[in-house]
């Protein structure tokens, strides 16, 4: 990767939706050249997906939720693969500590995280213990920052 793929990441970090020939113009070099470039990110996993980022409140999903897991790591694989399966389960991450693994959950109201998120997890085998953070208002959300590293 290098100069040019991280420019086309940082303009499709900020808008998705850019123009492959406003990309070029502002770069300098031809339309042709960041299809490619866009391709090759693609297929070499750098670029996983193209998505949008919508404002929960206006589709009643009130309630974002990060949810913190303990439990039992030889089952590791197995939790992990059935909170995939589970919708309303946005993001999971594993952590160091607190927590085995660290939950992002949306869903409509309280009612709706306790029956189609936290009920499913308490009876997953190997789920030790879990700890809700129910959030009050979103202040930022982004997809993802490109930053570029300083060699020295």
């Amino acid at each position: 990767m290098d100069e040019l793929d991280i420019f086309i990441l940082k303009f499709l970090s900020r808008n998705g939706r850019m123009h492959s020939t406003d990309m070029s113009k502002e770069l300098g070099v031809a339309t042709s050249t960041i299809h490619k470039r866009i391709k090759n990110l693609e297929s070499e996993g750098i670029i996983e997906n193209f998505t949008i980022i919508t404002d929960p409140s206006k589709l009643d999903l009130n309630i974002t939720t990060f949810i913190g897991l303990n439990i039992d790591s030889s089952r590791r694989i197995n939790i992990i693969n059935k909170l995939n399966d589970i919708e309303d389960i946005l993001e999971i991450y594993e952590l160091l500590e607190p927590y085995d693994l660290f939950l992002k959950v949306r869903t409509f109201d309280i009612n709706s995280l306790k029956n189609n998120v936290l009920r499913i997890i308490n009876e997953i085998d190997g789920v030790l213990g879990s700890s809700s953070l129910i959030t009050t208002k979103r202040h930022k959300e982004k997809a993802c920052n490109i930053l570029i590293k300083e060699v020295k």
